[in-house]
């Protein structure tokens, strides 16, 4: 590693708000033109631009963005033209590292993938995914994962699978879509704070392996190159040295290793952690305390906190300054 290390970090599905970014959209003309090139690439999506859809309808409604079609281009583009909007203020990253969809915009960053490339294979999963899979759920649990399994009636524990390990504490499950009220009412009859995500497939399990054949082949039509920077991925807990296809499957199919991935390089004192997805979901991972109170479990604790770039709470220019300011 550098003396002084910036790692990029990008996250994936969930990470999807409406409304995300207004305040640099309109008041930064950098991150307004990296956005609309990114747009243009995707092109329009049923009618519509991709800016237009995350502005057409209200921050409150944010639950209903879900289609797939529109969230998958729409998170690469935001993150891509943050980190464009980053890099024109001589901010740049030293090392990325990539949550579930985020590998696809670590890859781009990295120099391994296209931009063009990159969003014109999402945007042809998406399709894919939509079309082969059926309708599944993903629910994000605090608390520790032998916790929320005695949580679990005995019929439940098999139909209800790990999805993503992003801290002691916290935990993500996905089922179909018929098993998600009884699973959640499980966990609220045991106190266990949930939410269900934004998100209609059950990635991460093998509720997705319908879609392995039509997925691969979208894969195996990119062309890829050799990083330019190490790249951490959360599918493998470490550095990918060379980018395969079948490596995207493995993102889209395994358990997200985020917790396993990110602890050598958050207690590295030299690191500076960036979160440069649209809500800040990754730092917020940080931040949950190393072991629930009832666990059995012991973990390595996290010791520095990441860098937030923009989030769904407002004050995009303000949040996006001071965090320059520090990273300068």
């Amino acid at each position: 590693m550098t003396s002084k290390e910036i790692v990029f970090m990008y996250s994936g599905q969930g990470a999807q708000y409406y409304q995300m970014g207004r305040e640099l959209w309109e008041h930064d003309p950098i991150y307004r033109a990296a956005l609309k090139r990114y747009s243009n690439l995707t092109g329009p999506i049923n009618g519509r631009e991709l800016t237009e859809i995350i502005f057409s309808r209200p921050l409150s409604d944010s639950m209903y963005f879900d289609k797939l079609i529109e969230t998958h281009p729409l998170i690469v583009a935001v993150s891509l033209a943050l980190t464009d909007t980053l890099a024109e203020r001589g901010i740049v990253p030293n090392r990325v590292l990539g949550y579930s969809l985020g590998e696809t915009i670590s890859a781009v960053v990295s120099g391994a993938l296209t931009p063009e490339e990159a969003i014109w294979a999402v945007r042809t999963q998406a399709a894919v995914f939509e079309k082969l899979v059926s309708p599944g759920c993903l629910v994000a649990v605090l608390s520790s994962h032998e916790i929320i399994t005695e949580a679990m009636p005995l019929y439940l524990r098999k139909r209800v699978h790990l999805a993503a390990a992003n801290a002691p504490a916290h935990y993500v499950y996905g089922m179909k879509k018929n098993d998600c009220s009884a699973f959640m009412e499980a966990l609220h009859s045991h106190g266990l704070s949930h939410a269900l995500l934004p998100i209609r497939f059950a990635f991460h399990t093998p509720l997705i392996d319908n879609a392995q054949e039509n997925f691969s082949e979208i894969t195996e039509q990119l062309s890829f190159c050799v990083p330019r920077i190490p790249v951490q991925s959360c599918a493998l807990s470490g550095e990918i040295h060379e980018f395969k296809a079948y490596h995207f499957w493995r993102v889209a199919r395994e358990v997200v290793r985020f917790y396993d991935t990110i602890v050598p390089l958050a207690n590295n004192y030299t690191t500076r952690l960036v979160d440069v997805g649209p809500s800040g979901t990754l730092a917020g991972f940080l931040r949950i305390p190393n072991r629930h109170p009832a666990s059995s479990q012991k973990s390595k604790k996290i010791t520095r906190p990441a860098i937030i770039i923009m989030n769904q709470f407002g004050s995009d220019i303000r949040t996006f300054n001071q965090a320059v300011e520090r990273l300068a």
